[in-house]
C-alpha cells in the first residue's frame, strides 16, 4: 500500500477510537458497542500507524515512542476516568487534549531531528 492509503486508514482509526471514547464517556447501555469501537480503532491506528513508519523508512524514532506511549495511555482513558471519577467534561478535556498533542507529534515530527 502507499503513504496516502495509510494514513487514510489511519485517520479513520482515530475517528473509529474517538467514537468509541466518546461513547464510553456518555455511558448508557450500549457501553460494550463503544468499547468495541475503541478496541477497534486502537487497533486499526497501531497497525496503520507502524505501516506509515515503515512507509517513511524512519525506523522506531522518539516521536513514535512518544506517540505509542499516548496511545496506551488512550486506550486506557475510559477505565482511567470512571475509576479516578473524573468529570465527563474534564474527561473530553483531557482526551482532546492528547489526541492534540498526538496529532502534533504525527504532523511536525519534532523529535526527528
Amino acid at each position: 500500500m502507499d503513504y496516502s492509503t495509510y494514513k487514510i486508514i489511519h485517520l479513520t482509526g482515530i475517528a473509529v477510537l474517538s467514537l468509541g471514547v466518546g461513547g464510553m464517556m456518555a455511558g448508557g447501555a450500549n457501553r460494550k458497542i463503544f468499547s468495541i469501537l475503541q478496541g477497534i480503532g486502537l487497533l486499526v491506528m497501531l497497525v496503520s500507524g507502524f505501516g506509515l513508519l515503515a512507509k517513511l523508512h524512519l525506523g522506531f524514532p522518539h516521536f513514535a515512542i512518544a506517540k505509542t506511549i499516548l496511545w496506551l495511555v488512550i486506550g486506557a482513558m475510559p477505565i482511567i476516568l470512571r475509576r479516578l471519577r473524573v468529570p465527563v467534561l474534564a474527561g473530553i478535556v483531557i482526551s482532546v487534549t492528547l489526541v492534540a498533542i498526538m496529532a502534533w507529534l504525527g504532523v511536525m515530527k519534532p523529535l526527528l531531528w
